[in-house]
């Protein structure tokens, strides 16, 4: 008798449901705040992700922009009168070959090394703020520096080489260069270097933070991220020119 109204009661709650869709109705009750704040706090991150890396990059590219601006002209005014002065190269040619150097050889390393060498202090000075969207927005910020480094450095290289020219006429050589830069492969060059500089920055980060965990000294760990970041670059170039994007003689300048 006892197992008969024992499986009669089980029957009834069984078939009502009572106990098991209050208990389940509670729990939803209990779950649906905390997946409504957890919506909410993710928004409120990525909302917060793009200013500040924004606010970082104009920080990152006031420091990085003249030195920058100076190796531009440098390159530009030196190999301009090297192709034109002993090898007695037209200044067409010369400034051609200076952006095809700075293209597809020269430019992305050494904006991408110039941008590692000014900005790692920063980058370990930011692993303060132990935040997921901090470091996103830390690699977000090198990308962008990465690509207007290279343009300002390829705007000041062909001023400074249309200056050096026999014809010394900047004008007209801008507007007869200019007419025959690939757009496209202007485009590429800007993504390698910023692709360059925020994959730096993550590996210093990473490796910073590793440093930190391990109480090194800030002059030991600069030194050595300094020697890794130039390999990791040397790496990085390496791997783009054979596998991703061989160099093409005729490729910068149509």
């Amino acid at each position: 008798n006892n197992d008969r109204h024992h499986t009669l009661a089980y029957g009834r709650g069984f078939f009502i449901g009572k106990p098991s869709t209050d208990h389940n109705s509670s729990q939803n009750l209990a779950i649906a705040p905390g997946i409504a704040n957890l919506t909410a706090v993710d928004q409120d991150s990525v909302m917060a992700l793009l200013p500040r890396a924004l606010l970082c990059a104009e920080q990152d590219g006031q420091r990085c922009s003249g030195p920058v601006l100076l190796a531009g002209l440098v390159m530009g005014a030196g190999m301009v009168e090297l192709s034109a002065g002993p090898l007695g190269q037209t200044s067409r040619f010369s400034l051609e070959l200076l952006v095809l150097v700075v293209l597809q050889l020269v430019g992305p390393v050494l904006v991408t090394l110039l941008g590692m060498a000014l900005l790692l202090p920063r980058w370990l000075d930011r692993l303060h703020t132990p935040s997921r969207t901090s470091r996103i927005g830390n690699l977000l910020a090198a990308l962008v520096v990465g690509a207007v480094l290279l343009l300002v450095f390829l705007f000041a290289a062909v001023c400074a080489g249309a200056v050096t020219t026999p014809r010394a006429d900047l004008i007209g050589e801008l507007r007869d260069l200019l007419s025959g830069v690939l757009v496209l492969d202007l485009v590429r060059a800007m993504l390698r270097c910023g692709v360059f500089l925020a994959a730096l920055c993550g590996w210093c980060q990473w490796r910073g933070q590793q440093g930190l965990t391990a109480h090194q000294s800030a002059a030991y760990l600069v030194s050595n991220l300094q020697v890794e970041g130039l390999m990791v670059l040397f790496a990085l170039k390496l791997t783009w020119i054979t596998l991703l994007d061989p160099i093409r003689l005729n490729g910068a300048v149509a």
